[in-house]
């Protein structure tokens, strides 16, 4: 059985991950009304569970999953290890006797709960002394609505609050000046501060390092020798080629020989993917494990779908999809530093059809917006198959590079 995740990051103040939020599915169908909401979620957890690996989706991190009101009732997060999940408990579940007794179970053996979507209400009180975390939606009870709200709750209660569904900057800030401990939302992967700042001579010396390697005729030397000048490059590349993912007996120890092993096409992706990490130090890891899951996926994509780019192309481009955000630069000023053909070049800018619908694609998937017409066309083709196995093989990629 093909299993299907979606994942979306929490973040901590500092904007490190603290865990995801799991969205599941047990086919790309799940999304239509008719789907029992109960049986899904309960089969693809099993599945999840016991059959890919949680921690292989999770990191070691936790995942706040979502509860139907039958699935509290019958206690079915007792299934599975209190030290991966954050039960949500979802916001139209009311606090009757039978589910204060559910999650007073829960709390009692160690499993933390979370209040989702949360409006207050003095009947949920008891409730929310059975909680760690309250999750407000920040589109549903703005900010400004929530101050006398939170200042209840803190002064009552040992919760953390998570706001989601931040989409700026000044929400962010905002929120934490409130007492928001946790954060979901897209705003990481937008551009923080909008102003003119240069590219430092760090940040230069990297994008010609990624001119060199996506020049039509590789000087192979010259680039063992930018490599071995960079720490950082050389550190990670024998790190990576050391890796689980690529199964190796005997460990490689030089540079030279770690390019042998890789070959041209994959030595190409490495160093694009390390490049783009070390010019993305003040970022936060999701940004660029999301860009290397992304560009993987649309490499393979790309094998399957008729496209006037090679499956090379896809990756660069689909890694370098986000660089705008990374460098808080707009794209056009990016690409005036490296040296990328004009197909590379209008991809990033958004002016490729092609690769617009393959982004769209790609990251409805991962978002677990199937409702997207895309998925509709490619009903019953081969694609719609492999994407499950193209999204866990991503993880497991951008896993072994950030492990």
């Amino acid at each position: 059985m093909d299993i299907f995740v979606a994942r979306q990051p929490v973040f901590t103040a500092k904007k490190k991950v603290f865990g995801y939020e799991l969205l599941f599915r047990n086919s790309l169908e799940n999304i239509f009304p008719d789907t029992d909401g109960n049986k899904a979620t309960s089969t693809v957890l099993s599945n999840t569970f016991f059959s890919f690996g949680l921690n292989k989706i999770l990191g070691g991190k936790p995942g706040l999953i979502n509860f139907t009101r039958d699935l509290v009732l019958q206690k079915t997060p007792l299934l599975f290890p209190k030290e991966h999940i954050i039960i949500e408990v979802l916001e139209d579940i009311e606090p009757e006797p039978a589910v204060i007794e559910s999650l007073r179970e829960f709390n009692q053996q160690g499993y933390k709960i979370a209040l989702d979507d949360f409006v207050y209400d003095p009947k949920f009180d008891t409730m929310i002394s059975l909680c760690a975390m309250i999750k407000f939606d920040l589109m549903v009870t703005p900010l400004d609505t929530l101050e006398s709200v939170i200042s209840d709750i803190r002064a009552n209660h040992h919760l953390t609050l998570l706001a989601e569904k931040v989409e700026t900057h000044h929400e962010f800030e905002q929120a934490k000046k409130m007492g928001f401990g946790l954060f979901q939302g897209y705003f990481f992967a937008k551009p923080e501060i909008l102003s003119e700042k240069d590219i430092s001579s760090g940040q230069i010396t990297k994008m010609k390092l990624i001119s060199e390697v996506n020049q039509n005729n590789l000087n192979l030397g010259k680039i063992e020798t930018l490599i071995k000048n960079d720490l950082s490059v050389s550190f990670k590349l024998l790190k990576f080629i050391n890796s689980a993912y690529f199964k190796r007996s005997m460990a490689i120890d030089t540079i030279k020989e770690a390019m042998t092993f890789m070959g041209i096409d994959e030595l190409k992706k490495f160093i694009n993917v390390v490049v783009v990490s070390d010019m993305a130090e003040h970022k936060p890891n999701e940004l660029i494990r999301s860009s290397m899951i992304r560009a993987r996926m649309c490499e393979q994509c790309g094998g399957l779908l008729k496209t006037h780019f090679t499956t090379e192309e896809l990756f660069t481009i689909g890694l370098f999809s986000a660089m705008d955000a990374i460098l808080d630069r707009p794209m056009t000023d990016i690409l005036s530093h490296i040296t990328f053909s004009d197909k590379i070049k209008d991809a990033l800018l958004g002016k490729d059809k092609q690769f617009s619908q393959l982004h769209t694609l790609v990251t409805s998937f991962e978002k677990g917006q199937w409702d997207q017409k895309f998925f509709r066309l490619i009903e019953g083709k081969a694609i719609m198959k492999k994407l499950p196995e193209f999204y866990r093989d991503a993880i497991l990629l951008a896993d072994s590079f950030f492990a």
